[in-house]
């Protein structure tokens, strides 16, 4: 699945979990008790697993960019490329954080244990591991509607239209 697949799949399950709550946390001071509840309810949500790619795509990204401008060097590039993001793996967690910060921002310090202890009970579980298909196919299936809907409505106003003397 890909990371853009699954990033949608992490919106729309937060987007999910946001409306199903009773109100948004209004705005608060953001404890460090607050944060490490966000970051475990992330953690349990398996919301930022999709970031884990990130680094790897951008030092691919890294790499293209320099071996474009010099392909004589590629090899020379991908050392040094990888040996940059290797030392960049720990800024990993940084994410994590950031990412912790927003769910802070807009869940109750409440809110995020009982997200929690969702995500850690079998139903929240399985809803972390498959979410993201289940999004992915919906968003198909989706499309899928939408693309007969939309053609359907397309030839019927048409034919309605060239009824009333509007040709096309």
């Amino acid at each position: 699945m890909t990371f853009i697949r699954k990033s949608i799949g992490a919106v729309v399950l937060a987007a999910g979990l946001a409306m199903g709550t009773a109100g948004l946390a209004q705005a608060q001071e953001v404890t460090d008790a607050h944060v490490a509840a966000a970051l475990e309810a992330v953690h349990a949500a398996k919301t930022s697993r999709g970031f884990d790619n990130l680094l790897p795509l951008l030092s691919q990204q890294t790499q293209n960019k320099l071996i474009r401008v010099r392909p004589d060097q590629h090899q020379l590039i991908a050392e040094v490329v990888d040996a940059q993001a290797l030392e960049l793996v720990a800024r990993r967690k940084d994410l994590d954080n950031d990412v912790a910060r927003i769910w802070a921002k807009h869940f109750s310090e409440d809110e995020l244990n009982a997200i929690s202890t969702f995500y850690k009970s079998p139903a929240g579980s399985k809803l972390a591991e498959i979410g993201p298909k289940v999004v992915g196919e919906t968003l198909q299936s989706v499309k899928g509607w939408s693309d007969r809907v939309g053609e359907e409505l397309f030839e019927k106003s048409r034919e309605d239209l060239k009824k009333k003397g509007v040709d096309f």
